[in-house]
Order: structure tokens, then C-alpha cells, then sequence
């Protein structure tokens, strides 16, 4: 009887090591995550999604397309995609990619400028005629971001960053009422499923 005690007490303590290693191992297998800026949505309007491939312990790629919110939008934005790699660091958990890291991205998007464009009267100096102006621009840029990333054993996703980039191409016109966007802000609090 002591014996089949200490055997069934046993068989429980290996079946719960061994479904509990299965558990970490599945956390650890994921490798795909799907997430939208939080900040984004709230403060711009604008749509972000982002997916990430999570390369390594240490590593993952992705790319992030951002949306013009429309009408309710307060952003030049338009439309951007922005692909990028990532760095984990300081990661002591047995979890793939969380923890401290550093993105390198590149960015193609799109933004506007509105203005008025006035004629004056040569004589008066009064204006004579007032124009509404929209002009829209297509820029590539590159750029560097930080963050920080929490992942939980069921797969939810926090991660704030925050970054910035130069427009290297296409962020200049030949009109002095233009204005160009040569650095973009790229960051925020990304909330996600990891999968």
C-alpha cells in the first residue's frame, strides 16, 4: 500500500514536469505575432498594424503598414510601409524574442500638406485671391527604434518603442509654400497575439 502511494505520487509529479515542459516548449514554438498601435488609433486616428516573424530567441523581422485614419484623422500621414528588423537583448526568460531591443527599419510612405496660396493686389498689397492647395508627396527613409517587449504565457503582446527616421528621397518640391517632412517619428504602444 506504501508502496503504490509512493508510486502514483510519483506518475503525478513526472505527468505534471513533463505537460508542464510541453506548455514552455509550445510558448517557445510560436514564432508569429500580429499587433495594432494603441497610441495611434487614440491620438491620430490612423490605422497600424504590424506582424512580426520572430526569427530567434534573440531576433525577429516584420513589416508595419500604416493607414490614414480619414476624415477624423490629424495627420499628414497617408499610407507608409515600413519593414524592419530587431535585435532582443537581456533576455533571460526561456521565451522567444522579449525583452529590450533595438529595430533598424526602412520606410516608403506617403503624406500631405495643405496651404493657401494668396495673390496680391501689386498696388495694394491687399490680397485679391485665396487658393486652397493640397499637394501630396511620396518619400523613402531609414531610422532607428528602442522598445521593450512583455509576452505572456498565453500569447498576449505589449510592447512600447519609440524612434526616428530621415526621408531620404522624394521629400522635397519645388514650392516654397511646401513643407517636406525630412524626420518621421516611428513608436508607440503595440498591442498584440503572439501565435
Amino acid at each position: 500500500m506504501h508502496l503504490k502511494l509512493k508510486t502514483g505520487l510519483l506518475g503525478l509529479f513526472l505527468s505534471t514536469a513533463i505537460f508542464a515542459q510541453e506548455d514552455s516548449n509550445a510558448f517557445f514554438s510560436k514564432k508569429h505575432e500580429i499587433k495594432i498601435d494603441a497610441i495611434e488609433l487614440i491620438a491620430v486616428a490612423n490605422i497600424e498594424i504590424t506582424y512580426e516573424y520572430l526569427i530567434s530567441k534573440y531576433s525577429g523581422a516584420g513589416v508595419s503598414v500604416s493607414i490614414d485614419g480619414g476624415e477624423s484623422s490629424d495627420d499628414i500621414l497617408k499610407w507608409a510601409i515600413t519593414p524592419f528588423y530587431r535585435q532582443y537583448f537581456f533576455n533571460r526568460q526561456e521565451k522567444r524574442a522579449q525583452g529590450l531591443f533595438a529595430e533598424g527599419h526602412l520606410n516608403l510612405g506617403s503624406f500631405e500638406d495643405n496651404y493657401y496660396e494668396y495673390t496680391y493686389d501689386p498696388d495694394t498689397d491687399f490680397i485679391i485671391n485665396e487658393r486652397y492647395v493640397e499637394q501630396d508627396n511620396t518619400a523613402f527613409g531609414a531610422g532607428f527604434a528602442v522598445g521593450y517587449k512583455w509576452a505572456s504565457n498565453n500569447g498576449f503582446v505589449i510592447e512600447p518603442s519609440l524612434g526616428v527616421g530621415r526621408n531620404l528621397f522624394g521629400n522635397t518640391k519645388d514650392d516654397d509654400n511646401f513643407s517636406s517632412v525630412d524626420i518621421y517619428f516611428r513608436g508607440g504602444i503595440q498591442v498584440g497575439y503572439r501565435f
